[in-house]
């Protein structure tokens, strides 16, 4: 049986017995928990534990089990009920802004030190030991959020921090399903909420739009403006073949630049993948809350496997307790068709010099990677090989005219591969008539608007090379 008891001024009163439409819900993209219900709109001076104000404190507790500990955030009169929304105390993390600084401390000990700053009483924190240096200056939500990726960007295993009453838990997300059985009543044996006979059918969705099968780690150079420092590249060709180039940049911190290529298969293990989720109500149960794991059976979705609760949706009305859950496949696919590039670094490609205006035109370039290729494209959204080089060129304040590939040979100035410099165009041609071109970046490589399969990219200069040019 659920109870809700209102805290004010000290005392506690249980308004269980008036309370309608009862609901919770969570997400492990927002931190805390939000709770809603309504009550008769009886005048105050009648019923004195119908005066619930914001900042006062509800609980609501099932079999004596305190479930959600909440603080008032609004109260709407509007006849013939009152509408309360309540957050958990993580609403004080989202709404508190600090400043504080780490040097060379673990994830763990910052938690540690930023709860303590702000008053937060910690329940349990795992051990992350990543290493942490630097000033934050933003609401505490943000900076937990801040910490916790850098762990998950060291080792590539998911955390979640949840509030549970007065105390904050910061965990590794788990992977075993917890067991959901229910008994409706003494007479009536323990079933689980997941069987298949006791669940909606559900919509199941398969998509590619967050898939990332093309990571570039970048340590950003800290002396040489816009320039990297480092540069690491790692692919997944069969899915690249499979759903075409889905290409990100990833910034990795400078002082973890040793563990540049962990950190990019890392990212690539997390994003490169088809992104299945499932919408799906069932009878509720206490214990589904965001980040739990759940065995589900449905033979008409074709599904006998592990979701994660991406988000959860509790309500009780005339005691009957449902919820609705948003779940992700929580098997991740390993490929075995990885391809690395070397580890670009400044010392390596700084003996090369630089055209005018270089840097700027090199970051340009850079944010065109993984766009679609399209033949006459002038950008912003694609492009077709000349097309590239006239609108980064231009971007970068270097004019040039909108030209062919063998139109920007016929206005170069011819140069041999010895000299060539980073900003150069590159051209390849067929019985001395020029179909492609690239911009040369430094140290061998290329970007360039290859073709429809693969559309723009950072590689080795490819072979067959006809000549250079310099504009």
């Amino acid at each position: 049986m659920y109870q809700v008891t209102l805290y004010k001024e000290g005392k506690a009163d249980d308004i269980s017995k008036v309370v309608e439409n009862l609901a919770w819900q969570e997400s492990l993209d927002t931190v805390g928990l939000s709770l809603s219900f309504s009550i008769p709109d009886i005048t105050d001076r009648y019923i004195s534990h119908y005066a619930i104000t914001a900042g006062d404190i509800v609980t609501v507790s099932n079999n004596n089990e305190e479930l959600i500990r909440a603080v008032v955030v609004s109260v709407t009169r509007d006849y013939p009920c009152r509408s309360i929304k309540a957050y958990d105390f993580g609403f004080y993390l989202n709404k508190n802004e600090i400043v504080v600084q780490f040097q060379n401390k673990s994830v763990s000990e910052c938690l540690k030190e930023l709860f303590s700053k702000v008053g937060i009483s910690i329940g349990s924190i795992c051990d992350m030991p990543a290493k942490v240096d630097g000033v934050y200056i933003k609401n505490v939500n943000d900076i937990i959020k801040e910490l916790i990726k850098i762990q998950q960007d060291n080792d590539s295993k998911k955390y979640y921090y949840e509030l549970r009453g007065k105390s904050i838990y910061v965990f590794q997300l788990p992977a075993e399903p917890i067991s959901y059985t229910f008994k409706p009543a003494k007479n009536v044996g323990e079933f689980d909420v997941t069987d298949k006979k006791a669940h909606s059918r559900g919509k199941y969705t398969h998509s590619i739009e967050e898939m990332k099968n093309r990571v570039t780690a970048i340590v950003n150079s800290k002396t040489s403006g816009n320039m990297p420092a480092m540069e690491y590249t790692v692919s997944d060709n069969t899915n690249i073949s499979k759903y075409g180039l889905l290409a990100e940049n990833y910034t990795v911190n400078s002082d973890d630049n040793k563990n540049i290529k962990e950190l990019a298969k890392n990212e690539l293990n997390d994003k490169n993948k088809v992104k299945r989720e499932l919408s799906m109500d069932f009878i509720g149960h206490d214990k589904a809350r965001a980040g739990r794991v759940m065995h589900i059976i449905d033979d008409y979705l074709g599904i006998d496997d592990y979701f994660r609760i991406v988000e959860v949706s509790h309500k009780i009305n005339n005691g009957i307790h449902k919820m609705s859950c948003t779940l992700e496949y929580l098997k991740e696919a390993k490929s075995n068709t990885l391809t690395e590039s070397a580890v670009i670094t400044r010392e390596e490609i700084k003996t090369e010099e630089a055209g005018t205006g270089f840097e700027d035109l090199y970051t340009i370039l850079k944010n065109q990677i993984g766009k679609p290729y399209r033949w006459g494209g002038n950008g912003p959204d694609s492009f077709d090989c000349s097309g590239l080089v006239y609108y980064c060129f231009n971007k970068a304040g270097i004019k040039i005219e909108r030209l062919t590939a063998q139109g920007l040979y016929n206005k170069c100035e011819k140069i041999k591969a010895k000299d060539r410099k980073k900003g150069d165009l590159i051209f390849w041609a067929s019985k001395k008539k020029v179909y492609h071109v690239a911009v040369y970046v430094g140290d061998g490589i290329q970007i360039s608007a290859e073709n429809e399969k693969v559309g723009v990219v950072r590689q080795k200069v490819t072979s067959g090379v006809y000549s250079y040019g310099r504009l």
